[in-house]
């Protein structure tokens, strides 16, 4: 098998890892770039959900490459449609003379047999690769909160993002755990290097549909460019705060705090969106960001909750429907408008 899988945006280095460790042949999915959403829609069910356009087009770079294996995660329940999202790709493809499997990890117990078949690595050998994968997301995405800190106080803009370059790139080259370890000390020691001005800043939470809130090619590279403005990013939703949850049944204790606003499950992250917006406005911060896949139904129908707080606290509010339609121009441009708007609330909070 030559196996691929979906761009998810700093997490596809962790993806490279685990397929290296459990010694796959592996076809790494290219970056995303606007050629690649351009053939995903091209052959995509035109009213589905953005990221299986996204992910499509990956595939198809992917399959040039010689990928005759997607590996493809879905979700059990819930509203969202991405527990379709496979069944639709394949036969997707397959019309379009793709003749490639699917191995479909649907968060059920058999994820173990699953990856047995694939790569025929023993049990002990599977629990290595988990911890050694677990550990390079715990890395990448203390990586990225550091970022979010350093952006928006570095004296010289660009450092902290030639520190994350470079050290993605060098992830990927890592084989062994005591490597991994070492890697993150150095890192993490270059990054406290990085010249800042110890100020306090305006603090902005983003919120929304995992893939989108996570992938910085999706999303413009939001993160970034609030923190080159001056503005400090917080995002709760990552991979391992989602499989947290799974573990430890967070969503019931979600459930029990947002009932006044809503009284049960909307499918997707629709609950987390609210969940997080009331913790931002307790933690006093400046603004909200949803960012949501367009036609994404939780998100959407959690939008007139988050506007309701939004109009309750005063908290600014500003919600991004993102698909091959939009422009990054146009979403400059509502980003710069919603950080003057952050900037005078944070300033007014300042002289209370």
């Amino acid at each position: 098998m030559k196996i691929t899988f979906p761009y998810w945006g700093n997490y596809t280095v962790a993806f490279e890892l685990l397929a290296k460790k459990l010694n796959l042949e592996v076809v790494p999915p290219e970056k995303t770039t606007p050629r690649t959403i351009e053939k995903g829609v091209k052959i995509a069910p035109e009213m589905y959900c953005f990221p299986l356009k996204v992910n499509l087009g990956n595939f198809l770079e992917a399959i040039e490459k010689g990928a005759d294996t997607i590996v493809m995660p879905t979700a059990l329940g819930g509203s969202c449609r991405l527990r379709y999202y496979a069944f639709v790709q394949d036969k997707v493809l397959k019309e379009n003379g793709k003749n490639v499997n699917f191995v479909i990890f649907d968060q059920s117990l058999d994820i173990f047999s699953k990856l047995k078949k694939i790569s025929g690595a023993s049990f002990f050998k599977m629990i290595e690769a988990t911890i050694f994968t677990l550990k390079a997301l715990n890395i990448i995405e203390k990586l990225e909160k550091k970022a979010q800190y350093l952006r928006p106080r570095e004296i010289e803009k660009g450092d902290t993002d030639r520190v994350l370059i470079s050290a993605f790139r060098r992830m990927r080259e890592i084989e062994k755990f005591s490597e991994l370890l070492k890697f993150e000390k150095e890192i993490m020691k270059e990054l406290n290097q990085i010249k800042i001005k110890r100020k306090k800043v305006p603090r902005v939470g983003i919120l929304g549909e995992i893939y989108t809130v996570c992938d910085h090619v999706v999303n413009f590279e939001i993160e970034k460019k609030l923190g080159n403005l001056g503005v400090e990013v917080h995002r709760e939703m990552s991979l391992l705060y989602h499989l947290k949850k799974k573990i430890f049944f967070k969503d019931f204790f979600i459930q029990r705090k947002i009932k006044p606003y809503l009284g049960s499950t909307v499918g997707g992250h629709g609950r987390d969106a609210i969940y997080e917006m009331l913790k931002y406005v307790k933690k006093g911060f400046d603004g909200v960001i949803q960012l949501l896949p367009s036609f994404c139904m939780p998100e959407t129908s959690v939008r007139p909750i988050l506007e309701k707080i939004h109009q309750e606290t005063g908290i600014p509010f500003l919600s991004l429907s993102l698909d091959e339609q939009v422009a990054e121009a146009g979403i400059d441009t509502r980003i710069e408008a919603f950080v003057d708007v952050v900037k005078n609330y944070y300033q007014k909070k300042q002289k209370t």
